[in-house]
């Protein structure tokens, strides 16, 4: 078997921790159960698909091959990847997993689900999970990931391997971002700076004109909420939710053209078919991905701005995530405001303890901006 690390498992910043602990159970013999626990956006995901390709490919793991190439895009007939449908992932759902992980695979030496959200697994759920944990198929992988462990039934916890995951150190995402993109020094301190730890929000920035503007237009969001009328706010919510609504067609429209290619090279009607009903699977599931993506991006962009705030308010310039917005913050910091600017990032937290558990988005964001505003009043 030949396993290569740095093919699999190369993208993973900051995260040495966990990478050793994949590639020692690649090397040794794998757990049926795994649990990929951590903050959003560090590559927890990426992370199980790789260790996912490994575990279905013929060569134990070489991060080159038709099979590890297509479970990574999540496009493998042996590779199942789980969401939630709607609020919760349903007891519906875990039968299927029961029934399909009770099948052979297909084309490779195993089976494997990934459940992503796993936290919303609801109580039935959890425990119809809880009995296929206990017996599993020889040839059958779990792979959990969450970023919500205190939410998930210990039992189920227990019953895992954890594979914990972290914010990226700056330096790293530095580094990174040299590497792979065409960035200058300040860019790079800038992007990775700005993105809390976040390789794949990092990259985007370096990568992507959009996703640079539309961070420019959060920021310039959060700067008018404390003038803006209750009208503007309004607008204001509609206007972010359009925003990540077209995120998500990007995302689809991406994944159509993937289709049509994987399509041309499908040489019979059952692979077409095959093909077909995972891109349908991926679709889905990369719009609600990309839209909780961007919603996650608009959380950290108010609360970062307006840590800033006080951060530059009482001379610590240093420590300010956007420092490339260094000279808005000085001339908006007023060190009689701290106690404000701490108020509207617990608006911020508050909304995002909200969105756990899929609440109406436009009303959730207004009242995050209503709070902000009044967290700010003079």
């Amino acid at each position: 078997m030949a396993i290569c690390a740095d093919a699999l498992f190369g993208e993973l910043v900051g995260q040495r921790r966990a990478r050793a602990i994949l590639e020692r159970a690649l090397e040794t013999g794998p757990s049926h159960a795994y649990l990929f626990s951590g903050p959003p956006g560090v590559g927890k995901t990426e992370a199980a698909l790789a260790f996912a390709a490994a575990l279905c490919c013929n060569e134990g793991g070489c991060g080159v091959c038709p099979v590890c190439r297509r479970v990574r895009e999540g496009i493998h007939p042996d590779v199942d990847l789980v969401s939630p449908e709607g609020t919760f992932i349903t007891v519906a759902q875990i039968r299927e997993i029961n029934h399909d992980t009770s099948l052979r695979p297909f084309e490779s030496r195993s089976r494997v689900t990934i459940i992503t959200e796993a936290e919303a697994m609801n109580t039935e759920a959890a425990n119809a999970f809880l009995k296929t944990l206990e017996e599993p198929p020889p040839h059958a992988y779990f792979l959990l990931v969450t970023s919500a462990l205190e939410r998930l039934l210990p039992t189920i916890v227990s019953r895992c391997q954890r594979v914990a995951f972290q914010q990226a150190p700056a330096p790293e995402l530095e580094a990174y971002l040299r590497g792979c993109c065409a960035v200058t020094d300040l860019e790079a301190k800038s992007f990775a700076r700005a993105s809390e730890g976040s390789p794949a929000y990092a990259r985007r920035l370096a990568e992507s004109a959009p996703a640079r503007e539309h961070r420019a237009q959060l920021i310039n969001w959060a700067r008018r909420v404390p003038e803006a009328s209750f009208y503007d706010l309004g607008v204001a919510a509609d206007e972010i939710l359009a925003s990540l609504e077209h995120l998500g067609e990007e995302r689809a429209a991406e994944l159509e053209a993937a289709r049509e290619r994987q399509r041309d090279w499908a040489g019979d009607a059952r692979t077409r078919n095959r093909i077909e009903k995972l891109y349908d699977q991926r679709i889905k599931r990369e719009r609600r991905r990309a839209q909780a993506d961007g919603l996650a991006e608009v959380l950290r962009v108010f609360a970062g701005w307006y840590r800033d705030l006080a951060t530059v308010a009482v001379g610590a310039e240093q420590a300010a995530l956007n420092q490339d917005y260094l000279y808005e913050l000085r001339d908006g910091a007023f060190v009689g405001m701290v106690p404000g600017y701490l108020g509207a990032v617990d608006a911020v937290k508050r909304a995002q303890e909200r969105f756990r558990y899929n609440v109406d988005a436009k009303c959730t964001l207004e009242d995050m901006l209503l709070a902000i505003k009044e967290a700010l009043l003079p």
